[in-house]
Formats: C-alpha cells, sequence, structure tokens
C-alpha cells in the first residue's frame, strides 16, 4: 500500500510544483524551489537524454531545442495525459471495482452512473477544448474597449502592436496560442486552450465535471470494498493474535490488522479510491479559488498584478510615513478593484459575457489559423 500510495501522491506533488510553484505566494516555500529548481534541470536532463538517444551531441541539442519550440506552442500533451488518466481510470473501475465488487457483476444503476459521470467529466473537457476564449481582432475590438475601460491603477492605454489599436483594459497577449485575449485568465495545458472572457464559464463548469468524476469514483470504490467485506461477513472474523486489551483481533477493534486486510485483498480499489480522493481534495481547492476569484471579478493574470500594486502601495506608505502629510492620498482607492460590480454582477458577467463572439466555439486547427487578426 505505501507504494501505491506514494504512486498516487507523486503526480499530484508534481501538479502542485508545476501549478503553485511560480505563483508568488508560495516562491519561497519548498514549492517555490522545488519548482525553480525543476525548471533548471529539466532542459539539462532532457537535452542529455536526447544525446544519448541520438548518440550525437550536437544533434541531441538541436533535437532537444525543437521539443522546447513546440512545447511552448500548442500541443496535444496535457491533452493526451487527461485522457489516458481519465480512460484508464474508467476502465480500471469498471474492471477492478464495478464487475467484481458491486452487485456481484450486474452493476445495473451503478453501470449508468459511472458512465454518466464519466460522460460528464469529457463532455466538458471537449467543450473547453473547442471553445473560443475572445480573441480581440481589428473588427471587435471597439467593442472590447467599451466592455472593459481602463481602471487606471492595473491597466492603462497601450497600443497592440499586431492589431494596430488600444488594447482594451483586462485583455492579453497569450505568447502559446499568439493572439490576444479579452480578460485573459491563463492558459490550461490540459485543455490545449487559452481561457479569457468567452470561455472562462466553460472551465468552471469542466473544474466541476472532474470534482464530480472523482467524488463519485472515491465514494463508490469506499462502498464497494464495504458492501464486498459485509458480504463475506469479514466483519465476524477472529483471529489469532491478541490485541493491546487482551481481546481476540478481529477487523472492528484491529485498526492496523483491518488497513492490512483491505489492502491486501481490495488493492485496486483501494488505489483508485485513494488517488482519487486526493484528486478531489486538490480540485476541491482549484475549483474553490477560481470560484472566488470570479466572485471579485479577478482573473488569475490579475492576482499577480495586485499584488504588485499592494506591494507599490505599502512601500509609498513607508515613504511618506516620516514626511509632512500635507497631501492625503486614499489609499484605499489605489487598491480597489473598479471591475468589482458585487458578487452577482461579476457571476453575470461570467455566465454571459459582455461581448457575444460570432461562434462560441472553433476546433483547435481553426483557432490556429485564426489566430492572428
Amino acid at each position: 500500500m505505501t507504494r501505491a500510495l506514494a504512486l498516487a501522491l507523486a503526480p499530484l506533488a508534481c501538479v502542485a510544483v508545476v501549478v503553485l510553484g511560480p505563483t508568488k505566494r508560495f516562491e519561497r516555500s519548498a514549492l517555490g524551489r522545488a519548482h525553480r529548481a525543476l525548471g533548471d534541470a529539466a532542459p539539462r536532463v532532457a537535452t542529455a537524454l536526447v544525446t544519448i538517444a541520438v548518440c550525437d551531441r550536437k544533434r541531441g541539442a538541436a533535437v532537444a531545442s525543437a521539443c522546447f519550440d513546440a512545447l511552448d506552442r500548442p500541443n496535444p500533451l496535457g491533452q493526451i495525459v487527461y485522457l489516458t488518466l481519465a480512460i484508464g481510470g474508467h476502465a480500471s473501475f469498471v474492471e477492478g471495482v464495478e464487475k467484481r465488487l458491486l452487485d456481484g457483476g450486474d452493476a445495473r444503476g451503478w453501470t449508468a452512473a459511472t458512465s454518466a459521470a464519466f460522460a460528464f467529466a469529457c463532455a466538458t473537457w471537449a467543450l473547453v477544448c473547442c471553445s473560443e476564449p475572445g480573441t480581440i481582432t481589428r473588427e471587435n475590438n471597439e467593442e472590447y474597449l467599451k466592455a472593459y475601460a481602463y481602471d487606471e491603477i492595473v491597466y492603462h492605454r497601450k497600443r497592440c502592436r499586431t492589431t494596430g489599436k488600444d488594447a482594451p483594459a483586462r485583455s492579453k497577449w497569450c505568447t502559446t496560442t499568439e493572439r490576444r485575449v479579452a480578460r485573459f485568465d491563463h492558459f490550461c495545458v490540459w485543455v490545449n486552450n487559452t481561457i479569457g472572457a468567452n470561455n472562462l464559464r466553460w472551465f468552471l463548469l469542466f473544474l466541476f465535471a472532474q470534482l464530480v468524476l472523482v467524488g463519485y469514483v472515491t465514494l463508490a470504490c469506499a462502498h464497494a470494498v464495504r458492501r464486498s467485506m459485509t458480504r463475506r461477513d469479514c466483519w465476524s472474523l477472529i483471529f489469532q493474535h491478541e490485541t493491546p486489551s487482551g481481546a481476540r483481533a478481529t477487523l472492528g477493534n484491529d485498526k492496523a490488522l483491518l488497513y492490512r486486510f483491505v489492502v491486501y485483498h481490495y488493492a485496486p480499489a483501494v488505489t483508485l479510491g485513494v488517488f482519487c480522493a486526493l484528486v478531489f481534495v486538490l480540485l476541491s481547492v482549484f475549483l474553490g479559488y477560481n470560484a472566488w476569484l470570479a466572485a471579485k471579478n479577478v482573473t488569475t493574470n490579475e492576482t499577480f498584478k495586485w499584488e504588485l500594486v499592494r506591494e507599490s502601495v505599502e512601500t509609498m506608505k513607508g515613504e511618506r510615513a516620516g514626511g509632512s502629510g500635507d497631501e492625503q492620498i486614499d489609499w484605499g482607492e489605489m487598491t480597489r478593484n473598479k471591475y468589482d460590480v458585487g458578487i452577482w454582477g461579476n457571476i453575470k458577467e461570467v455566465l454571459f459575457p459582455p461581448v457575444k463572439t460570432p461562434s462560441a466555439f472553433a476546433l483547435p486547427w481553426d483557432a490556429l489559423k485564426a489566430k492572428r487578426p
């Protein structure tokens, strides 16, 4: 079980390092240090491995460089990983839990529930993959300028070199997909798409669907193990050794024995259940954080900008603390989010973007063809 738990924790630790490591809040923590070390070592290790594979240092460096360039552009690697985990997890659950432990191989309602949860998760994933994030072009630039005014705190008027026009506030040039996206949030590798004004709602739905799926699998695994043990009357088993109190050991009074028994007899269900439980916790935090940002009308990209603003304000406060203080400054106004129109107004903006796009969805290759305005 220790090995299985380690295998379950390893991918979650990698995700935490990649996702949380570069953030300002965790930059001085172990996650931040691990992210910097990974960023420094990964290119060298990858280049060395490629060089060994091709048996030529110069050619290996060229191949590795080409691979790094490809990873900086939209690529299906994250999507392949997601589909591998989703399909592999579904197959493991059906074969190792549903058929073996639930309803004696005739799952009935469990089969329908499993199919529904899996279909919901994959459908929302495909929805976000093919969603249009809100690409700004010369044609719709004026609409976005009206929808997102400059707050003169985080966003100031500036010229977009691609469109040749003023860049709307809250927009950002996505370096991965090479297009300017309205209300830019981030680029998600799992869906190989940028998250912006037009598809943030679908991204939140995608996270919720994944949460439903892993939560269902976790509960189903726990229920399957308990049901099987009850059917086999495992709780009445009496073992040779005694507990510290002197009583004969049973699965009910010896937790260590229960742990070993369950791991030995129900390894597939326990491994899958523990992995999904850990993913459930991680997704709960991530979805809660994104929902909190949406309720405050702040994007992931803007959280870094606001941190810099608050640091600058604190510095200004310190510099003026020893001065005469003749000029009255409203420090609260300098850090107030002018896009925050209340929880319901903010949620409404996420669900119903202020600028309607001709097409809310596009196939990935169509999006790449039209990425430059």
